[in-house]
Protein backbone atom coordinates (compact mmCIF):
# COMPACT_ATOMS: atom_id res chain seq x y z
CA UNK A 1 0.00 0.00 0.00
CA UNK A 2 1.43 3.11 -0.96
CA UNK A 3 1.86 6.36 0.93
CA UNK A 4 -0.79 8.46 -1.36
CA UNK A 5 -4.14 6.16 -0.27
CA UNK A 6 -5.71 7.88 2.85
CA UNK A 7 -6.25 6.27 5.97
CA UNK A 8 -9.81 5.71 5.28
CA UNK A 9 -9.05 3.81 2.40
CA UNK A 10 -6.21 1.35 3.63
CA UNK A 11 -9.06 0.14 6.30
CA UNK A 12 -11.36 -0.41 3.16
CA UNK A 13 -8.91 -2.44 0.94
CA UNK A 14 -7.95 -4.82 4.30
CA UNK A 15 -11.30 -5.04 5.06
CA UNK A 16 -12.15 -6.35 1.77
CA UNK A 17 -9.44 -8.34 1.58
CA UNK A 18 -10.18 -10.25 4.25
CA UNK A 19 -13.79 -10.64 2.56
CA UNK A 20 -15.52 -9.03 5.69
CA UNK A 21 -18.24 -6.81 5.17
CA UNK A 22 -18.52 -3.14 7.26
CA UNK A 23 -20.79 -4.68 9.36
CA UNK A 24 -18.89 -7.80 10.41
CA UNK A 25 -15.65 -5.54 10.44
CA UNK A 26 -18.50 -3.24 13.27
CA UNK A 27 -19.25 -6.20 15.14
CA UNK A 28 -15.42 -7.09 15.41
CA UNK A 29 -14.31 -4.13 16.88
CA UNK A 30 -17.62 -3.16 18.63
CA UNK A 31 -18.93 -0.29 16.75
CA UNK A 32 -21.86 0.40 13.89
CA UNK A 33 -21.76 -0.18 10.59
CA UNK A 34 -22.02 3.52 10.19
CA UNK A 35 -18.77 4.00 12.12
CA UNK A 36 -16.44 1.88 9.76
CA UNK A 37 -18.45 3.69 6.75
CA UNK A 38 -17.31 7.09 8.17
CA UNK A 39 -13.98 5.78 8.81
CA UNK A 40 -13.56 4.42 5.27
CA UNK A 41 -14.33 7.89 3.58
CA UNK A 42 -12.16 9.55 6.55
CA UNK A 43 -15.10 11.33 8.47
CA UNK A 44 -14.24 10.33 11.67
CA UNK A 45 -10.77 11.11 13.38
CA UNK A 46 -11.26 8.52 16.23
CA UNK A 47 -10.57 5.70 13.79
CA UNK A 48 -6.60 6.25 15.69
CA UNK A 49 -7.61 4.82 19.23
CA UNK A 50 -9.32 1.50 16.95
CA UNK A 51 -5.69 0.97 15.13
CA UNK A 52 -4.10 -1.70 17.11
CA UNK A 53 -7.54 -3.58 17.46
CA UNK A 54 -7.64 -3.56 13.48
CA UNK A 55 -3.74 -4.27 13.79
CA UNK A 56 -4.69 -7.21 15.45
CA UNK A 57 -7.83 -8.05 13.49
CA UNK A 58 -5.84 -7.92 10.18
CA UNK A 59 -2.48 -9.20 11.35
CA UNK A 60 -0.57 -6.00 10.10
CA UNK A 61 1.51 -3.99 11.88
CA UNK A 62 0.32 -0.33 13.29
CA UNK A 63 1.92 1.45 10.51
CA UNK A 64 0.52 -0.15 7.59
CA UNK A 65 -2.21 2.30 8.38
CA UNK A 66 -0.25 5.59 8.80
CA UNK A 67 1.99 5.22 5.90
CA UNK A 68 0.93 2.76 3.72
CA UNK A 69 3.46 -0.22 4.33
CA UNK A 70 5.67 -1.97 7.17
CA UNK A 71 9.55 -1.07 6.97
CA UNK A 72 11.86 -3.69 7.48
CA UNK A 73 15.44 -3.15 7.13
CA UNK A 74 16.83 -6.01 5.48
CA UNK A 75 19.61 -6.95 2.60
CA UNK A 76 18.12 -8.00 0.11
CA UNK A 77 20.08 -8.95 -3.56
CA UNK A 78 17.06 -8.74 -6.55
CA UNK A 79 17.71 -9.62 -10.40
CA UNK A 80 16.89 -6.92 -12.79
CA UNK A 81 13.04 -8.58 -13.25
CA UNK A 82 13.02 -8.64 -9.80
CA UNK A 83 13.35 -4.83 -9.51
CA UNK A 84 11.22 -4.06 -12.34
CA UNK A 85 8.40 -6.15 -10.66
CA UNK A 86 8.71 -3.73 -7.45
CA UNK A 87 8.51 -0.92 -9.71
CA UNK A 88 5.29 -1.74 -11.01
CA UNK A 89 4.24 -2.71 -7.76
CA UNK A 90 4.81 0.22 -6.19
CA UNK A 91 2.61 2.26 -8.57
CA UNK A 92 -0.56 0.24 -8.26
CA UNK A 93 -3.08 1.36 -5.68
CA UNK A 94 -3.90 -0.53 -2.49
CA UNK A 95 -7.10 -2.63 -4.25
CA UNK A 96 -4.47 -3.27 -7.30
CA UNK A 97 -1.50 -4.54 -5.00
CA UNK A 98 -4.26 -6.52 -2.99
CA UNK A 99 -5.44 -8.06 -6.14
CA UNK A 100 -2.01 -8.78 -7.19
CA UNK A 101 -1.19 -10.59 -3.96
CA UNK A 102 -4.83 -12.21 -4.59
CA UNK A 103 -3.52 -13.54 -7.43
CA UNK A 104 -0.19 -15.14 -6.58
CA UNK A 105 -1.61 -16.84 -3.55
CA UNK A 106 -3.97 -18.63 -6.35
CA UNK A 107 -1.07 -19.21 -8.75
CA UNK A 108 0.88 -20.56 -6.13
CA UNK A 109 -2.35 -22.80 -5.00
CA UNK A 110 -2.77 -24.03 -8.69
CA UNK A 111 1.25 -24.97 -8.74
CA UNK A 112 0.63 -27.35 -5.21
CA UNK A 113 -1.94 -29.46 -7.26
CA UNK A 114 -0.54 -29.92 -10.02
Amino acid sequence: MGSHETLGQRIRALRQYEGMTQAELAQAVGLSRSAIAHWETDRDGRVREYLPRLSELFNVPVEVFLNGMASQDTAVELTIDEIDLLKLYRSLDVGERLSVQRSIVRLQARRKKG
